[in-house]
């Protein structure tokens, strides 16, 4: 079953992060063990490099990927998740990009006691979507610019 992709594309400190957010069907406690356990991503092997409970994970993936995760505790017992993947140029977003959801769509089937999806449900589907982020990415946008002070809007 292919997947819709959920990525954006967040400009920070003149570089490109990939950002994937879902509801994961646990509260924030058993998601964070889960995250910290053993295998959190099956056969992806990850390596905590920092961390912060029950609220921040940094960690590396097998092919070197680094990923922040990010949990917040909902009034349901969910757990909101986000994740970054950090420092991705605007030509890896086609490859990159489904990578993510991949990561987000087998932790919430971990988290959810579910099958684990499959990469071939998000690749090369999942390509074109990262790629027309890629082509519409204004490289020169930076989100510490401030206005300019000698610019006034007209009334």
């Amino acid at each position: 079953m292919k997947h819709l992709p959920t990525g954006r594309v967040r400009q920070h400190d003149g570089h490109r992060d990939l950002v994937y957010t879902s509801v994961l069907p646990r509260g924030r406690d058993k998601v964070w063990e889960m995250l910290t356990g053993d295998a959190p991503l099956g056969a992806i092997e990850v390596t905590v490099m920092s961390e912060s409970e029950p609220d921040h994970l940094t960690v590396r993936l097998d092919t070197g990927t680094v990923v922040d995760g990010y949990l917040r505790a909902r009034d349901d017992d969910s757990t909101d998740l986000q994740l970054v993947v950090h420092e991705v140029g605007a030509d890896e977003l086609g490859e990159r990009g489904p990578r993510g959801d991949y990561l987000a769509g087998v932790l919430a089937a971990r988290v959810a006691g579910e099958d684990e999806p499959v990469w071939e449900d998000y690749y090369p589907s999942g390509r074109a979507y990262y790629e027309t982020l890629a082509a519409s990415d204004d490289d020169s946008y930076d989100d510490d610019q401030q206005p300019d002070e000698n610019q006034h809007s007209e009334d």
